[in-house]
């Protein structure tokens, strides 16, 4: 085989990445699919490499006959003698051939498919175990074309998809603008790998705050949550384990310059750097920054109420609600913001006086379950709280009459409720504990509405930035 043929194909090869021995198998599945096309079959046949002379033969054994019949088995008595002058008759023979010169033009253009898809898929599959290594860091690359649905950015070997729904409704671009992303995911289909970016997962904004923040990167502080409406504002929760860092101030920086780098990479938007706690109230008061808390108090459900000052609802509720569905999912629970005006309207409201009373009121350990009434659905028990009856001992005090005045129950259920009540309680115990706990019960409710006064207010740090300002910090 011409040796400027073999030279060209590896200087394809490494300009592509592909290993000298990959080449070698791609040129021999070549050269033996070739062989079959012209000769019909391959058993006999072996590629042989020279590597000192970037050269391959192709190397069929056959059987010396006078006569050759089967060009692919058999050779010439008078041709075998070229090769071996002692060659007779049913000798085999190994025989050399120029697969360029012996080929016809099938079977070498045949050869020459064979070794281009190869190569193609060589190239790909290298790019897949290349980028698939890289998944969750960050690239950069130039924006090569715009669709409708997605924009292509040059990764210099390949190329990668940044979908609409990865992109912040604050960024534009144009063809040739630099873009840094997030490797998203790297699949693989027929005309290659597909890298999937991103500039609106939330991992894309750790991996900033990795870049641009040396202790993060070093461990020194952790991020524990991110949670982010692209375009509108992320909220950054960080700890350290070592109490002579201050974890915001690290992420925030002098005069607020690590996270003002952060924040122009994203367009403006806006970013709360948090301290995280484990306690409750005061993780849901800095989660609620740039708005300033009043008082936190928890609820029986899991959430909590969040009391502002009247000038505060704005900031705490946000554009669209957005401030305060981010709180809640970077506390993970429920976060309802209440004015000063209606937390005491809720306080004094008729309607919520039992649902006050269950959220902050002591609990009487005397006192049986509604849930431990065998047959009493969930649905009737949440119906009875709502109603101020959460005790076996409060329900056997109501009467039929008072059970239809509870909103959401009918005749049908209140019937069902004291027939529950007739099979399942002994009313002689009962009253014994309605007896032992009557010096307790006044005291109990006369300081039901005082201990609903609980203060949750935030302590830890917090640091809100976005747009042009500088990070504001509290203590």
């Amino acid at each position: 085989m011409s040796k400027n043929f073999f030279e060209a194909l590896h200087e394809i090869a490494t300009d592509k990445g592909i290993p000298r021995e990959y080449i070698e198998q791609i040129v021999e599945s070549a050269m033996l699919s070739a062989f079959k096309k012209q000769y019909g079959m391959i058993d006999n046949v072996r590629v042989v490499f020279d590597r000192d002379k970037n050269s391959v033969k192709v190397v069929s054994k056959k059987m010396v006959v006078k006569t050759a019949r089967n060009m692919a088995e058999e050779i010439s008595l008078a041709e075998a003698k070229n090769i071996n002058p002692d060659a007779v008759p049913g000798d085999d023979i190994n025989v050399e051939e120029d697969p360029l010169e012996s080929f016809g033009r099938i079977a070498a253009q045949t050869a020459k498919q064979v070794i281009i898809q190869k190569i193609k898929e060589a190239e790909k599959n290298i790019i897949y175990d290349e980028f698939s290594d890289k998944e969750g860091e960050l690239i950069n690359g130039f924006l090569q074309r715009k669709t409708k649905d997605a924009i292509y950015i040059d990764l210099g070997r390949t190329e990668g998809i940044l979908p609409a729904r990865e992109q912040s409704p604050l960024e534009h671009y144009k063809i040739g603008d630099r873009v840094k992303a997030l490797i998203l995911a790297v699949q693989k289909n027929t005309k290659g790998p597909s890298i999937i970016l991103s500039r609106a997962n939330p991992a894309f904004i750790e991996k900033l705050f990795e870049m641009e923040i040396p202790e993060i990167y070093d461990g020194v502080v952790r991020i524990v949550k991110v949670v982010r409406e692209p375009g509108m504002r992320t909220k950054v929760a960080v700890t350290s384990e070592r109490d002579d860092v201050d974890s915001v101030g690290a992420c925030v920086g002098m005069k607020g310059i690590r996270i003002q780098s952060i924040v122009r990479e994203l367009e403006g938007e806006k970013i709360d750097v948090v301290e995280w706690f484990e306690d409750r109230k005061i993780m849901a008061a800095n989660a609620l920054t740039p708005a300033k808390v009043h008082e936190i108090v928890e609820k029986t459900d899991g959430g909590v109420i969040a009391v502002i000052d009247n000038d505060q609802k704005h900031l705490a509720l946000g554009k669209a609600g957005h401030n305060v569905r981010l709180a809640s999912r970077l506390c993970g629970f429920d976060i309802d913001i209440k004015t000063e005006d209606q937390y005491r309207e809720l306080l004094s409201s008729s309607e919520s006086r039992a649902i006050v009373d269950q959220l902050f009121s002591k609990v009487n350990e005397d006192e049986t379950s509604l849930s431990e009434l065998p047959g009493l659905e969930p649905r009737i028990i949440k119906l009875l709280e709502n109603g101020g009856v959460f005790s076996v001992e409060d329900l056997v005090e109501k009467s039929l009459e008072d059970l239809l005045a509870i909103d959401g129950i009918g005749e049908k259920t209140a019937k069902k409720i004291i027939e529950i009540i007739e099979e399942s309680v002994d009313f002689d115990d009962v009253d014994e504990n309605k007896e032992e706990g009557s010096g307790t019960e006044e005291g109990t409710e006369a300081g039901g509405e005082e201990s609903g006064k609980k203060e949750g207010e935030g302590t830890g740090d917090v640091a809100e930035t976005g747009g042009e300002g500088e990070p504001k910090t509290e203590e």
